[in-house]
This record gives structure tokens, C-alpha cells and sequence, in this order.
């Protein structure tokens, strides 16, 4: 329990405007502005509770269940390939206030934002791309002020080639001022050594490996040309075993299979699927593309799916829509479309409020759908399966 001046924007510390409370469970509360007010934090749920000095000096405060209107902390997780983030700026809007944070090396990936207003939570990143600003990356969350975890945490993927540092950082280290602690975060010097160590480690790993390969390649072909040599017979019986015919002094060269007409080709078998590591991708999409599409369909977080006809599917909240989404707030009546095309499936947004996002990219327009992409329409999220 501490006393502000306005709603606070970090954790309670030895900061000015904040006063920390007393042994005897009481704060004083006379000289203070008019906008002071008392805030609770209970550390169990994660949530906060106020009071303006004003009413809670006219009485003994109790506080109930009802009192706790905010929570208490947001951690929103940057990243890139899983890798967490080194620089950005992120904002963070709940309908009350917009939160801005930066995002260093030494916040490993991680910006905590304090005393949010539970409710749809709109997300914008600014980054660089070889120092130049790019579109920012904006995504919309819900925040319930009734959770498992205290702590409320959202993650944000950055598509583009950005710079990263260290490890992937989990959420259960996202915990940042999540509590008074004198522990300081690590430093620069810290990332910057654990990301030389791991690189380090993943070359000379490298390198170890492909020598032991060379190695054992070059053995194997001087000890096979050695038998070749000291066990022609041998060599020359196995081969005629394996149908391989070996010419021999003395065989005219016309009555051998080789200068035979060749044999008629017979039909040939249904196209397999051949995967080669160094092929390019469109030698192989069509085969891809005529299997995995059997059944286009889209599954929600709770496992019910969905199946896309041939046409267009409108998805909105109002009912009677092809995809209707009732009750939730942050889908537009007529929020966006689907539309399939034999095996090509199509989303386009309609301008809608809260957007409509492809593994967390929002919809400019028209976005082409691919197996395993993530569709959120607002809050609501699928999975798009073939």
C-alpha cells in the first residue's frame, strides 16, 4: 500500500510522489495533493486497487474484491525467430491512457507496463530495420483482471530481420519489477558475453563437425578403392550378383547388353513427393500444393474447426454471417472476408475497428492464406489447417 499523485506508471519504490507503508499498517495522509490518492497491491491476484485520500480519509477503508480495478502489471515479450528483441519502443493502450516503454539490450526482450485498465489492450512496436524506421507492428490483446498467472503477459513475434540478443526469454522470466526488490536487471555487459559465448560455442561445434565427416568420407573411399585392387575377382562376382555386367578380355563389344536396343519405356508411376534439400521451392509447390489443401478449414483455441466452402465467407459478429463471432466486442459487424478459390484461400479485412491479422501482422488489404498461419479477427484467434 502506497500514496500517489495520479495514477502511477512503475512499481512502488524510492521514487518521488510515493510512500511506502508503515509498520503499523497506517499512512500518513495530510499535505497531499489534490489528485493523491491510495493504492493497493495485492501480490496474490496481481491486481490493484485505489482510493482518492480524499475518501479514504473520511473512513476506515476496507477493502473488498470490488475495490481492485486495475492490474497491476503487463508484460509484453518482443521477439524475433524466438530470439528476444534488443531495441525498440513499444506503446501500450487500455482505453484510459497510453503507456510508451523502450526496450533495451538489457531488458532482455521484456518491457512491463504498470497499472492497466483490464479490457482490450492495443500493442503498437516501433523498431529498425538496418537503421531505418519500418511500419510498426501493432496487435490487440485482452487482459482479464481474472487470471492464473499475477502477472499478465502477451507476446509480440517482429517479422522482419531485426537485431536480437541472447537466448529465447520465457515468460516466467518476464517478471520485472513485478514486486520492491533491490535485484537489478543484467546488464549490457552480461548479454553482450552469454550471446559472444553461445555464437562461439555454435561455430567451433560446426567446424568440429564437418572435419569429422571430411575424415570418415575420405577413409571410406581409401579403404574401398584398397579392397578394389587386392580383391578384383571378388569385386567383379558381387557386381554380376547385383545384375551390373563387366566386360572381360576377349567379349565382342556388339553382343554385349549395352549395345542391345534399349527396351520400350513402360508407363510411368504416379508422381511421387520428392523432397531435396538444395531444390527449388517451385519444383515442388504444385505437388504440395494438390495435397495439402484436402480440407481448408480454420480451428479455433478450443479445437472446434471449421470447414471453408468454395466462395466467399463473410466473418462479423452480428448473426447470420458465414463465420459469426457473437458477443465479442472487438469484432466489427462485418469485420472481414474469406474466400477460396479451389485450393487457394484468400482473407481481406473491411476496414474494420480492431484490424484482422495474419501471425500477427495486420491485414493491409488482401493476405493469402498458408497452412499453419495464425487468423486473428480482433481478439479472436485461429489456426488455418488444410
Amino acid at each position: 500500500m502506497w500514496i500517489a499523485s495520479g495514477l502511477p506508471t512503475v512499481a512502488p519504490g524510492d521514487t518521488d510522489g510515493i510512500r511506502t507503508l508503515k509498520s503499523d499498517g497506517t499512512l500518513p495522509i495530510g499535505g497531499q495533493k489534490p489528485d493523491a490518492a491510495v493504492f493497493v497491491w495485492d501480490r496474490k491476484s496481481g491486481n490493484l486497487a485505489s482510493k482518492s485520500v480524499h475518501d479514504a480519509s473520511s473512513s476506515t477503508w476496507n477493502v473488498g474484491p470490488g475495490d481492485f480495478k486495475y492490474i497491476a502489471q503487463v508484460a509484453v515479450h518482443i521477439e524475433h525467430t524466438g530470439k528476444p528483441v534488443a531495441a525498440a519502443t513499444i506503446d501500450l493502450t487500455d482505453g484510459k491512457r497510453k503507456l510508451t516503454e523502450l526496450l533495451a539490450p538489457s531488458s532482455n526482450g521484456v518491457v512491463t507496463f504498470f497499472a492497466v485498465k483490464p479490457g482490450s489492450l492495443t500493442v503498437t512496436v516501433h523498431y529498425k530495420v538496418s537503421g531505418k524506421d519500418v511500419k510498426p507492428l501493432t496487435q490487440i490483446f485482452d487482459a482479464s483482471l481474472t487470471r492464473t498467472d499475477p502477472l499478465a503477459s502477451f507476446t509480440i513475434s517482429v517479422p522482419d530481420a531485426v537485431d536480437t540478443v541472447g537466448p529465447a526469454a520465457s515468460p516466467s522470466q518476464a517478471g520485472a519489477g513485478s514486486a520492491p526488490s533491490d535485484a537489478a536487471p543484467a546488464g549490457k555487459e552480461g548479454a553482450e558475453k552469454g550471446k559472444s559465448k553461445d555464437s562461439g560455442g555454435s561455430v567451433i561445434g560446426s567446424i568440429l563437425i564437418y572435419l569429422i565427416t571430411i575424415g570418415a568420407a575420405v577413409t571410406a573411399v581409401y579403404y574401398g578403392v584398397r579392397y578394389m585392387k587386392t580383391n578384383p575377382d571378388s569385386v567383379s562376382s558381387k557386381l554380376e550378383a547385383l545384375g551390373v555386367q563387366i566386360p572381360k578380355p576377349g567379349d565382342d563389344p556388339l553382343s554385349s547388353p549395352s549395345a542391345m536396343p534399349m527396351p520400350l519405356p513402360k508407363a510411368p508411376a504416379p508422381v511421387q513427393k520428392i523432397v531435396l534439400d538444395d531444390a527449388a521451392p517451385d519444383l515442388i509447390t504444385p505437388v504440395v500444393a494438390s495435397t495439402v489443401m484436402s480440407d481448408p478449414r480454420l480451428v479455433s483455441q478450443t479445437g472446434d474447426a471449421m470447414s471453408l466452402p468454395e466462395g466467399e465467407l463473410i466473418v462479423g459478429r452480428e448473426v447470420g454471417m458465414g463465420l459469426s463471432l457473437v458477443g465479442e466486442s472487438t469484432v466489427s459487424r462485418k469485420h472481414a472476408q474469406i474466400t477460396r478459390t479451389g485450393n487457394t484461400v484468400v482473407v481481406k479485412d473491411f476496414g474494420s475497428t480492431n484490424g484482422t491479422f495474419v501471425n500477427g501482422v495486420q491485414v493491409q488489404g488482401e493476405k493469402q492464406l498458408q497452412i499453419g498461419d495464425t487468423v486473428q479477427f480482433g481478439s479472436v484467434r485461429f489456426r488455418f489447417e488444410g
